[in-house]
């Protein structure tokens, strides 16, 4: 049967933690017979735990020093702890691979940064030459274990074509969309605080856009929007958002006060709510009180926002990447990236046609059904037989069938 060891150390916030509150039950409950390790951060211990059934444990390690901490760790802890625990099979999400793994690796491609031009362009235009070189560096590591790991994973084929594009030489990809639960997504019945919903303005529009601050969601764009859509509009739309743009914030490393000062110049905090982080499981109650969702990220590997959106009968407008066109298809509509006016524009439109609002929602909401975290978690067993199987050599036959999709390099 073969013991896997899933490496989550990544797992530390965002998608990272919604995969393991999702993928935890259901390994035991799909595949009761196999023996799995998952090595979860220590904030994430006792949920974990609380998750997992059958024949799934978990446990933790502390690891200092942000990404480069962990790679360093896993290189010198992680190889003796999988012959200790007679491990057959490695599960890497967060990245990077164990280089040299002494079993078969799968290695989870999720972040779109290590191979986004436009993200290095941006350090770049914001003078963060220490991020950048960075960055440069992780974007190294990334490439180098795609490479490296015997089967490489990604939640959709637009980010793998980009991995492929960008790394060469990688092994073949599995394509694994993540998946979506609404029952869990809406389980927390209790609405949010009246405070943070005191800050929705009463008799407006309001476009929603879910995201902690970062420089590649690309909320300046966003903003640059506001005054053409209040044209568009006569004023009637508020922007809201799950953080607070402001002078000397700073969030996982990114200096949100350009864009605290681009409001002001603007003229626009007055169309903004700023809530500030929402629980989980309280933004199915966010989702139903907005208009449309926005999307202006120019870097993407999935994005679990538009799926709930779309869940949530939400129209989309999102940025034209390739990946935002693989979730949302004929769903949502696209503006190109960095256009501020084109993005006011479609959300004007969208407002004003109630035929075409309904239209997208009825669409958005059948596509969310085609993201299954129970499909997810099969095609993750049936790559791990395959690996098993093949000791690791060669093209698995979950690759060759791609899955859900097939990307060669």
């Amino acid at each position: 049967m073969g013991q896997v060891l899933i490496n989550a150390l990544a797992s530390t916030a965002g998608g990272g933690v919604t995969y393991l509150r999702n993928v935890l039950p259901r390994l035991g409950r799909i595949d009761p017979a196999r023996p799995y390790l998952v090595l979860v951060p220590p904030g994430q211990l006792a949920a974990c735990r609380g998750l997992a059934g059958g024949r799934v444990r978990v446990e933790t390690a502390r690891v200092r020093g942000g990404a480069f901490g962990r790679f360093a760790w896993e290189q010198a802890w992680l190889r003796p702890r999988l012959r200790r625990r007679a491990v057959d099979v490695l599960v890497s999400l967060g990245n990077f691979a164990l280089l040299a793994a002494p079993v078969p690796q799968i290695l989870f491609n999720r972040n779109d940064l290590y191979f986004s031009p436009d993200f290095a362009r941006d350090l770049r235009a914001r003078g963060r030459y220490g991020a950048l070189v960075a960055h440069a560096a992780k974007s190294w590591l990334a490439r180098l274990s795609a490479r490296t790991a015997a089967v490489n994973v990604a939640p959709t084929a637009a980010f793998a074509e980009r991995v492929c594009a960008r790394a060469g030489g990688v092994r073949p990809f599995v394509v694994l969309p993540f998946g979506f639960d609404p029952a869990v997504f809406a389980a927390d019945a209790e609405p949010p605080d009246e405070a943070l919903l005191g800050k929705l303005a009463p008799n407006r529009r309001r476009l929603l856009y879910v995201s902690h601050y970062n420089y590649f969601r690309n909320f300046e764009t966003l903003l640059r929007a506001l005054p053409r859509l209040r044209e568009l509009t006569g004023g009637g739309v508020q922007l809201v958002l799950t953080t607070d743009l402001r002078r000397g914030a700073v969030y996982g490393g990114y200096d949100a006060t350009a864009a605290a000062e681009l409001i002001d110049r603007l003229g626009v905090r007055d169309e903004i709510a700023m809530l500030g982080p929402v629980p989980y499981g309280k933004l199915h109650h966010l989702y139903a009180c907005c208009d449309v969702f926005v999307c202006p990220s120019y870097s993407e590997s999935f994005g679990h926002p538009l799926v709930e959106a779309m869940a949530s009968g939400l129209p989309v407008v999102a940025a034209d990447l390739p990946v935002h066109r693989e979730v949302c298809g004929e769903a949502a509509r696209y503006f190109p990236v960095f256009d501020g006016g084109a993005l006011a524009e479609e959300c004007a439109g969208v407002l004003a046609d109630d035929g075409l609002r309904a239209g997208m929602a009825a669409r958005g909401l059948a596509r969310a059904q085609e993201f299954s975290w129970d499909e997810h978690v099969r095609g993750l067993v049936a790559v791990i037989d395959d690996c098993l199987a093949r000791g690791g050599r060669g093209e698995t036959r979950a690759a060759r069938a791609g899955v859900r999709a097939e990307v060669k390099s």
